[in-house]
C-alpha cells in the first residue's frame, strides 16, 4: 500500500474531501498534525474537485509520499503506488 500524509489545517481538507469522493481512498484518522490517505494501485485527484487555490495545491505533499509521483501539474495530481512498507502508520 501506498499513501500521502495531509497537513491537518484547513487549507488542504478539501484535499482529503477528494481523496475520499475519489472511492479509491482510505482516509485513516487524524494524528498529531497529520492525516494518512492510502491508496491501492494509482490515484488521481483533479484541482478543480478541491476548489484550491493553486498556490496551496502545489503545497498539498509538503506532509510526505508514500509511493510516486505519475504527475503533478496545476490541474492534476496522479500518484502511483509503490507497494513498500508504510513507514510510521504502525504507530513506531
Amino acid at each position: 500500500m501506498s499513501g500521502f500524509y495531509v497537513l491537518n489545517v484547513p487549507e488542504f481538507s478539501s484535499l482529503v474531501d477528494a481523496a475520499r469522493n475519489s472511492g479509491r481512498c482510505k482516509v485513516h484518522p487524524k494524528r498529531g498534525h497529520y492525516q494518512f490517505v492510502e491508496f491501492e494501485n494509482e490515484v488521481e485527484i483533479l484541482r478543480r474537485d478541491t476548489q484550491m487555490k493553486e498556490a496551496v495545491w502545489y503545497g498539498c505533499l509538503t506532509g510526505g509520499l508514500d509511493g510516486k509521483i505519475a504527475h503533478f501539474d496545476s490541474d492534476r495530481l496522479k500518484l502511483v503506488a509503490t507497494n513498500e512498507p508504510i513507514l510510521g502508520l504502525d504507530g513506531n
